[in-house]
């Protein structure tokens, strides 16, 4: 192994990271790496580290296997260095706290949106196009949290925190307008900020608790999150009856800025801790450190890739050319991206090859099946509640608000029980089977459903799906070194933010087609006159709200045509929750330590 003193530039690309001066000193034995010294960090058996004595043994001795044919069974390697000092009770509090308030700032901004999403469109009678105004948000969700991980290795989770809040902020503010394109931008910014918020709050989380504990917090954290969601729906729905939905943005400023504050003056890392970034070197330094050609090409990629499914099928017909240029252009990229990472970079903003890690594969893909159903069924039952059931914006958020107390109840529970037990695999797939019921349960809604059912329909999924975030994090992180944690984490992030962004946009997709084709389907048969019953469904696929207004002989089969199309997107959440939970049990039984060094 190279030593700490050889230059990066020495090494072979695929061991430089391993002595990296952004790891800090995390005084870590890892267990189970074999192979020859140039692999990457020695090739981390995928059956071996960190994995509980009862799923090693199940293994099969794949692992035992693996070291015998490298020479090296049996051998323990360590990564030398100081341990981190954990912080007070009393620093953890305000440290944590801010943290969790950025969290709770980016969950309120998603869910004001998601509520508002019908009377922004219909405002600007944009309705065809609604999914932008939230899709943008998600894109740049999606495009930039990958590379926050390595980033703040690089340069400390503090400046990377702050500059998001500076991010998020820019981006309300250019929302404050009545063009539809101008907002997409400014939801667009605002993306960048809030995917960095979440991703880097969790991960600097990640350098203060250990993980038998971590659980529990990334359950607090949740509920922050949850209440966020919560809240931002009723607010959005005030706001927006009272002010008007401008003022939303509006009121996100002054919040954006105290988060900001908050982080600035409370984040204060533990001396040895990674979050601190690199040590010893200039700007100029840290900048080549940087994986800029392979950021560039991740970046570009899902950007391609989220734009092929946001306008395919609807603005670009699937047999087009500029759509089969899209999905042509998406896989050179990332090509071109692998290619990089793996030959290329001395310092991968993702390694590949932690991938090929069972529990990271399946627990980043439970991840994104599950996100893709929650955000379609989310989006798309309050465009069911205001269509269909005829509800106002304040009416449809009041209808979010019992979710918080399932995502709180989901989240905090899977922490106590990974705590207590120091286990989860059961757990996931128990709890992946609640978000199946639940989401069966959105699927059947009819257009008589009770109004109490109507407050506790998303309760039981939101409970699932809370409990399988935390899970899967925690079982994504324990899976490999402490050194990676933060690239993981991003992984576990980008997989989560390009299943929103796809689901919704299939959602879209599935959503215009049913809807068009019951439209032209049967108002004709209503309205003999080919001219009024043109206007009459174009009124309709534009504003929502045209239904209240619309002449009573078709108002009924305009609620029918928008109950069918959203029940086409609800079955869509329901296969892809399935896929999820399949997903789920695929992951492995990793140890669970109760130290910051893991011992």
């Amino acid at each position: 192994m190279a030593s700490e003193s050889t230059p990066l530039h020495q090494h072979h690309p695929h061991t430089a990271y391993l002595q990296e001066a952004s790891t800090g000193t995390a005084g870590v034995v890892v267990e189970g790496i074999v192979g020859d010294e140039d692999s990457l960090y020695n090739k981390l058996a995928p059956e071996e580290y960190g994995a509980t004595e009862q799923q090693t043994e199940s293994s099969g001795g794949t692992a035992g296997l693996a070291a015998g044919t490298a020479g090296t069974a049996g051998k323990t390697r360590s990564i030398h260095s100081a341990t981190v000092e954990p912080l007070s009770p009393a620093q953890l509090k305000w440290v944590v706290g801010s943290l969790w308030c950025g969290a709770f700032l980016a969950a309120l901004d998603s869910t004001v949106v998601t509520t508002l999403l019908t009377t922004i469109a219909s405002d600007m009678d944009a309705i065809g196009n609604i999914a932008w105004i939230a899709t943008a948000y998600l894109l740049s969700c999606s495009a930039f949290q990958p590379i926050y991980g390595k980033l703040s290795d690089i340069f400390g989770r503090k400046p990377l925190l702050v500059m998001c809040t500076v991010f998020f902020g820019l981006g309300c503010a250019i929302c404050v307008t009545n063009n539809l394109w101008v907002l997409v931008v400014g939801r667009f910014i605002t993306g960048i900020g809030g995917s960095g918020l979440t991703t880097l709050g969790t991960i600097t989380m990640l350098d203060l608790i250990p993980l038998r504990d971590r659980g529990l917090y990334q359950g607090l954290a949740n509920i922050f999150y949850g209440l966020g969601a919560a809240s931002g729906g009723i607010i959005g729905g005030v706001v927006a009856d009272t002010l008007g939905w401008q003022y939303v943005f509006i009121l996100q400023i002054p919040l954006c800025i105290i988060v900001g504050c908050a982080i600035y003056f409370n984040l204060q890392l533990p001396e040895g801790s990674p979050g601190l970034g690199v040590h010893g070197d200039d700007m100029k330094q840290k900048l080549k450190r940087v994986d800029f050609l392979g950021s560039l090409f991740l970046v570009s990629a899902l950007m391609v890739i989220l734009t092929a499914a946001s306008l395919g099928g609807s603005t670009i017909p699937f047999a087009s050319v500029t759509f089969v240029a899209l999905v042509i252009l998406s896989v050179v990229l990332l090509g071109a991206f692998a290619y990089t990472e793996t030959y290329v970079s001395a310092e991968p903003i993702i390694p590949i090859e932690l991938l090929g890690e069972r529990t990271i594969l399946s627990s980043s893909l439970t991840n994104w099946f599950q996100t893709m159903a929650i955000f379609t069924y989310m989006f798309y039952l309050p465009v069911y509640y205001a269509s269909v059931l005829g509800l106002s914006s304040t009416d449809s958020g009041l209808r979010l608000v019992p979710n918080f107390f399932g995502i709180s109840f989901g989240s905090v529970g899977a922490g106590i029980y990974m705590k207590r037990t120091g286990t989860y695999y059961y757990f996931a797939i128990i709890m992946g089977l609640l978000s199946i019921f639940g989401t069966l349960r959105i699927y059947n809604i009819q257009q008589s459903i009770p109004t109490w059912e109507q407050f506790t329909l998303m309760v039981p999924s939101g409970i699932g799906y809370s409990a399988m975030l935390t899970v899967t994090l925690l079982s994504l992180i324990a899976a490999v070194p402490v050194k990676y944690q933060a690239c993981t984490t991003s992984i576990q992030y980008t997989f989560r933010s390009t299943g929103s962004t796809i689901g919704v946009s299939i959602g879209l997709a599935i959503f215009q087609k049913l809807l068009l084709s019951n439209l032209y389907n049967q108002v004709p048969q209503l309205i003999r006159d080919p001219e009024a019953a043109t206007n009459i469904i174009k009124r309709a696929l534009e504003n929502a709200d045209y239904i209240k207004k619309a002449p009573p002989v078709v108002q009924q089969v305009l609620k029918d045509s928008y109950a069918l199309a959203c029940k086409g997107a609800f079955l869509f959440s329901l296969i892809t929750i399935i896929c999820g939970v399949v997903s789920s049990t695929f992951m492995k039984e990793h140890v669970l330590h109760s130290s910051l060094n893991r011992k």
